[in-house]
């Protein structure tokens, strides 16, 4: 199956096509990320000031695959409640971490659909 091919081979230069991150910061992405769940806690720093996600008023479009296995769906769908914007869209795919930017049907349905988001807000 020629698409499936193509998929597979998006997938593979897309996994091998990123730089090396150096241990200590992985551990301290892991750490402040995902066992201390910091963007909810309020616990992220950039510099001196706080990650405040209450004071994102921008428009934010949230794009998140159905069957991820490293941001799963609920924890995408948890930054609604969170952000201080009156603008907020979520839009979900079918596909998993990688797939729903790589994929042939990823590539049809994802750019549409953030064009079509842009458009409606005139950027």
């Amino acid at each position: 199956d020629k698409a499936a091919l193509e998929d597979f081979l998006r997938m593979e230069k897309w996994i091998f096509d990123s730089p090396d991150l150096a241990g200590e910061a992985f551990r301290d992405f892991i750490k402040q990320f995902y066992q201390g769940n910091g963007l909810v806690n309020g616990t992220v720093r950039i510099g001196e000031e706080a990650v405040d996600l209450s004071q994102v008023t921008l428009p934010v479009l949230n794009i998140y695959a159905e069957q991820d296995h490293l941001v799963p769906p609920d924890a995408s769908r948890a930054m609604r409640g969170r952000l201080g914007t009156e603008d907020y869209t979520e839009s979900s795919f079918r596909g998993g971490h990688i797939g729903i930017y790589v994929s042939g049907r990823a590539q049809r349905e994802v750019p549409a659909t953030i064009d079509g988001w842009l458009k409606a807000r005139d950027v």
